[in-house]
């Protein structure tokens, strides 16, 4: 598909509706979150301060209580000094350019009540529309994780099964590096 929507000219769209069809949402998605108006981004994740693997000043950051709020700010500040715990946010953060890492605020929370799971929140919103009101989505995952992992133990199967998916694509079945 390259840069252009199949069928048409190298433009930019004027208009997104948010009700595709799934197959145009998988042929064509990456290219219309490149065009998207968003307003706002968050992507929060929580986890028990043992699952953070944190550097520079945030390394000397504390919990103060059972829940506390280690970062929270542009994705762009955050990726450096937690580099294996944004991967979420910054992932949001290619894929929202109209935003980009400067644009997405990315939050860490240090919470002693999350034991054997990693939470991540993802809000969004859009410009507000005639009636004042702005179209909204907010995403809330609860990944298992062993105590003090990194990684929640859901996201090696989310994984292996997407790997799995792109290897039975009727239009390019395989994998292909570049």
């Amino acid at each position: 598909m390259g840069d252009r929507v199949k069928g048409s000219k190298s433009r930019h769209p004027d208009l997104v509706v948010e009700v595709a069809h799934p197959k145009i949402i998988h042929e064509s998605g990456a290219q219309i979150l490149r065009h998207a108006n968003l307003l706002s981004l968050r992507v929060t994740m929580a986890t028990h301060p043992d699952g953070f693997r944190l550097e520079g000043p945030l390394a000397e950051a504390h919990s103060t209580g059972c829940r506390t709020v280690l970062y929270e700010g542009p994705v762009r500040g955050l990726c450096p000094f937690a580099p294996r715990n944004s991967n979420t946010m910054a992932a949001a953060a290619l894929a929202a350019p109209s935003l980009g890492f400067d644009g997405v605020i990315g939050v860490l929370v240090a919470d002693l009540s999350l034991t054997d799971m990693h939470v991540v929140d993802v809000e969004l919103s859009g410009p507000p529309g005639p009636t004042g009101r702005s179209f909204a989505v907010h995403t809330h995952r609860e990944n298992p994780a062993e105590p003090g992992a990194v990684t929640g133990s859901a996201t090696v199967t989310a994984f292996w099964r997407s790997l799995l998916a792109c290897c039975q694509l009727p239009s390019r079945p395989g994998i292909h590096l570049c």
